[in-house]
């Protein structure tokens, strides 16, 4: 039998790759053994029941017949095989013919993958650099398998998927579900509050473990122990990230200590197909039902409407440095993420919703292989600012489209309707100055004036934030420049001399207020673009990636 014709217990009828190279060893072994059932023809010895009168003897067990024959079967076809591959080609166990016929005619093995470099369909040898296809080392190593055959897996799998009502989820590690640090980068200030202390204690219940072999300290995000035992009830989960495989390996045990939701489903970037780049490529899934949920945009190139992008986690205060937020870490202040509704609580909601839709919403006479989880996920966001209207002023840096910039293009992700003119339509006024003009007009027609973050949180937590939490602030006055003002006033001739000084002053502090604004508009939308376009380069070969 083929590893296509394999019965229910091959991989393709298992939902996902669970006991994938268990499976594809006992089909090798069953494929190996199934040419015992036919006799070979071309040897006499295969004719049997002996014909009458040839060493019939009535007193011998019938069972010991039957083995004697299977042995004898056995090597036959162990002749057969040997002759065909003396002349190049392979053959299939299942495709020997029985009978009588002296023409045998032989179908060349497809060779639909290898492990180790033997088919394991019918043994042969292939040099590595030869073999196409894809590896699938986190499954079994040196497992490869030809798009062909990965393509059947994926179709069998997303059959038994549905009938479970399961989709696919991937979850990246660093800053989605964990954050971790170097021992050696650990500050003063954690040191003091005992931070490798706690992490060093034999408590069931603590989050922040010491990865001893590595030297590390690895923080969990918040609610991720009830996050992956809900979504488990409705994804088949697999680990994704540009972190090297040891390590993966080892958070993989921190977050799934009984092995129930990632057995075999553990990917590192050494099992990439692009360099610094994630693909779907190497899961055994469709992407039609896959989900991911992962900080950064850019190794998803291929693959954005699948995407949920969440925000980072940044527990350590080298985390934050990393990033370039001067600013003390949650380590530091000794506070977290709240469990109620902290990024992975909210995104469990969003995932949910999309669950439900995804099964719950379908018309009964829809095939639901036929539907698509990037078509729910992009109607679900598209509902997060739907009704909004939205202008910008000094957003943007100067001689800029617009419509080209990432905080534009997010907003109508979200479902906004974005312009480039105010009327009376127009429900929000994003700026980071209360001076311009489109600001004013907004403050005297009662629209909401909101900081650029406003679009930038609703993106993270799937809904729309409260416009007062995200306020524009007046900037600060130069004291310097109303001293000036005010000793202009003055009628001495000296005085006169201050007071064009101050004007001096004046204009000078009206530029730097100017050059200041624009800067600030160009850190915001740098901000907004660096997170959603970062590569991340995997670090050293056991440390933590950003991915």
């Amino acid at each position: 039998m083929s590893l296509a014709e394999a019965p229910s217990s091959s991989p393709s009828s298992s939902s996902g790759s669970d006991d994938f190279a268990a499976l594809l060893a006992s089909e090798l072994e069953l494929e190996l053994a199934s040419g015992a059932d036919s006799a070979f023809p071309g040897d006499a010895s295969s004719a049997f029941p002996a014909t009458d009168g040839e060493g019939e003897d009535e007193d011998e067990d019938p069972e010991e017949l039957e083995v004697e024959a299977v042995e004898q079967n056995a090597t036959k076809r162990r002749r057969v095989e040997e002759q065909h591959r003396d002349q190049g080609t392979s053959v299939r166990p299942d495709k020997i013919p029985t009978g009588a016929s002296k023409n045998i005619q032989v179908e060349a093995c497809p060779h639909p993958g290898y492990i180790r470099g033997l088919c394991y369909i019918c043994g042969n040898p292939q040099d590595e650099e030869y073999i196409s296809g894809v590896a699938l080392d986190y499954i079994d190593k040196g497992l490869r398998l030809r798009t062909s055959e990965i393509d059947r897996l994926r179709c069998a799998d997303l059959k038994n998927l549905l009938r479970e009502r399961k989709l696919v989820l991937i979850l990246d590690l660093d800053h989605t579900l964990i954050n971790s640090t170097k021992l050696q980068n650990i500050s003063s200030a954690e040191k003091d509050l005992g931070i490798q202390t706690a992490a060093s204690k034999d408590d069931p219940n603590r989050s922040i473990f010491a990865l001893e072999s590595m030297q590390l300290l690895t923080k969990l995000r918040p609610f991720v122990r009830e996050f992956l035992k809900e979504a488990s009830n409705m994804f088949e989960m697999y680990i994704y990230t540009m972190g090297d495989k040891a390590y993966a390996i080892e958070i993989a045990k921190l977050l799934d200590p009984s092995n129930i939701y990632f057995p075999l489903k553990v990917i590192s970037n050494s099992d990439c197909t692009k360099r610094h780049q994630k693909g779907l490529d190497v899961i055994l899934g469709a992407a039609s039902v896959a989900v991911i949920l992962d900080d950064t945009e850019f190794v998803w190139k291929k693959h954005k409407e699948n995407l949920i992008l969440m925000e980072r986690y940044h527990f350590f205060a080298s985390s934050c440095r990393e990033f370039g937020f001067a600013v003390r870490s949650l380590s530091e202040l000794m506070q977290d993420e709240r469990e109620s509704d902290g990024a992975l609580a909210t995104v469990l909601d969003v995932l949910k919703r999309i669950h439900a839709i995804f099964f719950d919403m379908a018309v009964e006479t829809d095939d639901l292989s036929s539907r698509d989880v990037r078509q729910v996920i992009k109607a679900v966001r598209k509902e997060i600012l739907q009704g909004c209207k939205i202008v910008f002023s000094r957003v943007f840096p100067n001689n800029t489209r617009p419509q080209k910039q990432m905080v534009w293009k997010m907003a109508e992700y979200l479902g906004a309707v974005c312009s480039t003119d105010v009327d009376s339509s127009v429900t929000h006024v994003v700026t980071v100055d209360l001076g311009t003009e489109k600001a004013r007009w907004g403050v005297a027609n009662k629209k909401f004036l909101v900081h650029p973050r406003w679009i930038e949180a609703a993106n993270f937590r799937w809904h729309r934030q409260p416009e007062e939490d995200f306020p524009v602030t007046a900037p600060k006055e130069k004291s310097r420049g109303k001293n000036n003002a005010v000793a202009g006033k003055k009628e001495t001739s000296k005085d006169k001399e201050n007071a064009a000084a101050g004007q001096k002053e004046t204009r000078k502090d009206k530029e730097e207020n100017d050059v200041s604004s624009q800067k600030e508009t160009r850190n915001v939308e740098t901000k907004v673009a660096g997170h959603a376009n970062e590569n991340v380069v995997a670090t050293s070969t056991t440390g933590p990636a950003d991915s």
